[in-house]
């Protein structure tokens, strides 16, 4: 993918990367509308952006293995992120359907994507009546519309839904704020909750914390330019849901920040059905012990 992405921006000199890198970072930090506003930024999209948004699909697609995806509907694609990140996860995928409404994202993705995926261009406010998926992800694309089209958004795709339904905000207090809502939304769809969550109670987390959670991807030498980054990582934070119309089975209470490691203990923040808790494993447990020195955060931990 590297190779693909090099290519499309090589029409751009480093300097040229770096100041639409730039102009495109400003764009989101000041809510400007659109945040594509030239062809050159999806070009900075695909160097800064995509990375970090495939890290984040990838690992919350990650906490439904267990499931058989076949078909997926992405609502909202981009470049095809979605996509590319789910058929590494699920070996049964054999068909997508990737709606975008920006020509030029639906042009970049023919060339990122070699298998023979459903393009269809269409503005998310607009969607009605969608065919049933097994997967349906909605992956940094909602927040950046208008919350009074969520209702609709959401039923449509709730509707669509046939096994699971993603909803992925950035890990920020507005991004969480996004999924909190969404989150009662779904419940009152008849939604299970399959994670982050370990139950369906109103959410007990109060401000100005926030619920949220960082995955680490190693930087390319031009995503390096393009930042004037030293670090060979950056670290990708991400507010998520994950919701089924099957039951669920909560596999634990879920670790809230990284844990804190002590010799002969570890101290973790936890979300329970209870509530928010800290708890405190010892070398005295032996079993949990041993297991719990291996769990960062956003895992599990397991009773």
């Amino acid at each position: 993918m590297d190779e693909k992405i090099e290519a499309l921006v090589s029409q751009l000199s480093p300097s040229q990367l770096r100041q639409y890198c730039l102009e495109l970072s400003d764009r989101y930090r000041k809510g400007s509308s659109p945040f594509l506003e030239k062809r050159e930024h999806r070009f900075a999209y695909l160097v800064t952006r995509f990375p970090a948004t495939f890290a984040a699909i990838t690992r919350v697609l990650q906490e439904i293995t267990r499931m058989r995806i076949e078909t997926m509907l992405d609502l909202g694609s981009g470049p095809g992120t979605g996509y590319l990140a789910a058929k590494d996860i699920f070996p049964h995928l054999h068909a997508a359907h990737l709606l975008e409404t920006d020509p030029v994202f639906i042009e970049i993705g023919k060339k990122l994507i070699e298998d023979k995926v459903s393009w269809i261009r269409q503005d998310l406010k607009e969607v009605g009546i969608l065919e049933p998926q097994d997967l349906v992800l909605l992956s940094y694309s909602i927040g950046e519309i208008p919350e009074k089209h969520w209702d609709s958004i959401l039923e449509s795709a709730w509707r669509a839904t046939k096994k699971a339904l993603v909803v992925i905000e950035p890990g920020t207090p507005r991004g969480f704020s996004h999924i909190r809502k969404i989150r009662e939304k779904l419940i009152s769809y008849g939604g299970r909750i399959l994670a982050p969550c370990p139950h369906e109670h109103a959410c007990p987390m109060k401000d100005p914390d926030w619920c949220h959670f960082s995955t680490r991807l190693t930087r390319n030498y031009l995503h390096k330019i393009a930042k004037e980054a030293a670090l060979g990582f950056e670290d990708e934070k991400f507010s998520y849901i994950i919701v089924s119309k099957e039951a669920a089975n909560p596999s634990g209470d879920r670790i809230l920040r990284p844990p804190q490691k002590r010799k002969g203990h570890v101290i973790f923040s936890l979300c329970t059905p209870e509530g928010l808790k800290n708890k405190v494993v010892t070398k005295k447990e032996k079993e949990i012990y041993k297991k719990s020195k291996k769990l960062d955060w956003g895992d599990v931990l397991k009773q």
